[in-house]
């Protein structure tokens, strides 16, 4: 209301300024030009509204880009998502608006919805399974021999968030079929409803070994990372051993030094053969 109004003033001071204009120019350049000023009027008016419309038009583009952007934010920070790593960023930003009530879109009825799992759909043993998954990958992430790059890229930076994908997908359809099998099993069981549902029940078990098997080798291969890390550290604290060698040089001990020195040959190797483990570790990853 207040916008249309100024508009209207505006609109109405340009009008004004014109007629004043136009006075001028016939009482000091004549009626010809009058004329021309009568006829460009309604193109300088049409060139204000044009020019009204089209900054009006992106203000509101630019506060909706804004608006979006923060509710997109808060659905990061709120809503826990696994999603398929093959997403493109386009296709991220449509499983993410799912989540913004005002867009109207039913995240069960997303086109996408086979490629992302929400966390709180999962059953308490499913997500406690994730979880462990989580940390594991974490654990990797943040680790001192994966900044310095001593790892294997591939396992680090695409067979990770593979393997995270594929866990959550399997983990939601266990639980969905869990549910099945509960709901099933509600009310009298015959023996009949037993034979078809304990096999069901059996597939549906050894599928969560599988899963829990490859959450567990997650686990052993962020194992061998520590201690590369721990290695990694160890190396790094031999760096001051020449601080201790000359100790050792002032109180001429000369057994000690010599035992300064193998320990760091011994360290060395340590380290190579924990960065080598953790590398076969990250390969298994591949074939589980």
């Amino acid at each position: 209301m207040a916008k249309g109004c100024l508009y209207a003033l505006a609109s109405g001071a340009g009008c004004a300024t014109l007629v004043v204009l136009g006075f001028v120019a016939y009482v000091h350049l004549g009626s010809g030009v009058l004329l021309l000023a009568l006829l460009m009027a309604p193109i300088g008016l049409c060139g204000l509204v044009v020019a009204h419309d089209v900054m009006n038009h992106r203000a509101v583009n630019a506060n909706e880009r804004l608006r979006l952007a923060r509710e997109r934010d808060r659905v990061r920070r709120t809503v826990d998502l696994v999603t398929d790593p093959s997403l493109t960023d386009v296709e991220r930003l449509a499983v993410i608006d799912c989540f913004i009530p005002r867009l109207g879109r039913n995240p069960a009825r997303s086109p996408y919805r086979d490629r992302f799992v929400a966390v709180d759909e999962l059953s308490p043993p499913s997500h406690a399974l994730l979880e462990r998954a989580r940390a594991a990958v974490m654990s990797v992430y943040t680790s001192q021999v994966m900044r310095r790059r001593l790892l294997d890229d591939l396992a680090n930076e695409t067979l990770l968030p593979r393997q995270l994908w594929e866990i959550a997908m399997l983990l939601r359809v266990q639980t969905r079929l869990q549910e099945e099998q509960d709901e099933a099993r509600q009310g009298r069981v015959t023996p009949e409803l037993l034979a078809v549902l304990e096999p069901q029940q059996e597939a549906l078990r050894r599928s969560v070994a599988s899963v829990t098997a490859r959450v567990e080798s997650l686990e052993r291969y962020a194992g061998r990372v520590q201690e590369a890390d721990a290695a990694l550290r160890a190396m790094d604290a031999l760096g001051n051993n020449h601080k201790y060698r000359a100790l050792l040089a002032h109180t001429d001990d000369t057994e000690g030094l010599r035992e300064l020195e193998a320990q760091g040959d011994t360290l060395q190797e340590t380290l190579s053969r924990s960065v080598r483990d953790a590398i076969e570790a990250g390969q298994t990853l591949q074939i589980t």
